[in-house]
């Protein structure tokens, strides 16, 4: 696999990664909120309040899209810089990776 494939793919597994993450952190900070019953808050990126709508269970939530960006643009620099490293590896005693 050449350093440019690699590289590449790990700018796609990054925003996967980052993704992945943002989705599991809000959900996490839905269910607080439902759970305590009082408003949960992950600075800079979500925000989510439980309540009642017509005597059924609501959820309000505010996402910050600029926070979501940030973590899945680390998410990305961190795969890049990961497989960028891997790359330059020095070889161990027997020659090989």
């Amino acid at each position: 696999m050449n350093k440019t494939s690699k590289i590449v793919g790990a700018a796609l597994g990054g925003v996967a990664g980052g993704m992945a993450l943002a989705f599991i952190l809000c959900v996490a900070t839905s269910v607080i909120a439902i759970s305590t019953g009082s408003p949960a808050t992950l600075p800079g990126l979500f925000s989510a309040t439980a309540g009642t709508e017509n005597g059924a269970l609501a959820l309000e939530f505010q996402p910050n899209f600029a926070g979501i960006v940030v973590v899945i643009a680390l998410s990305v620099l961190v795969s890049v810089v990961m497989a960028v490293r891997s790359g330059n590896a020095s070889p161990g005693p027997s020659g090989h990776n």
